[in-house]
């Protein structure tokens, strides 16, 4: 793919069972490709504007020697420590982060990060299999 020269970090989430609370795990990934935009709305309140983040993750990128799993395959494993999923609700953050026991506010305060709402998982595309990762 072109223009996949991003190094990315994503956050997953997992709940650990001592404390009840999920706990998030950095997994860095060079070769990527990451675009924002400002998108608007108007309604009866007025004009509102966000940030859309839209990542593509090619299927040869580097993960460092992790390998991509089902969101329901990560959440069932009982040591992910290799393995990395993209699920809503995880974190992405522009740069390499290898920072542990990290809260999510404190990824958004300080990096350029978001939260994912979608993933699309574009493997099968037969020119450029990727994943495609939305989020705000």
């Amino acid at each position: 793919m072109n223009l996949c020269n991003e190094t990315i970090t994503v956050f997953n989430a997992r709940l650990d069972k001592e404390s009840g609370f999920d706990r998030y795990y950095g997994s860095v990934i060079n070769g990527a490709s990451w675009y924002s935009e400002i998108v608007a709305n108007v309604d009866s309140a007025g004009l509102k504007a966000a940030n859309k983040f839209t990542i593509r993750i090619p299927e040869n990128a580097d993960f460092g020697g992790k390998i991509y799993v089902s969101p329901l395959e990560y959440a069932e494993t009982e040591d992910a420590s290799n393995l990395f999923t993209l699920k809503n609700g995880d974190i992405v953050v522009r740069g390499a982060v290898t920072v542990s026991g990290v809260k999510p506010a404190d990824l958004h305060k300080l990096y350029e990060a978001f939260t994912v709402l979608g993933v699309t998982d574009n493997r099968r595309a037969p020119n450029a299999p990727h994943w495609k990762v939305v989020g705000a």
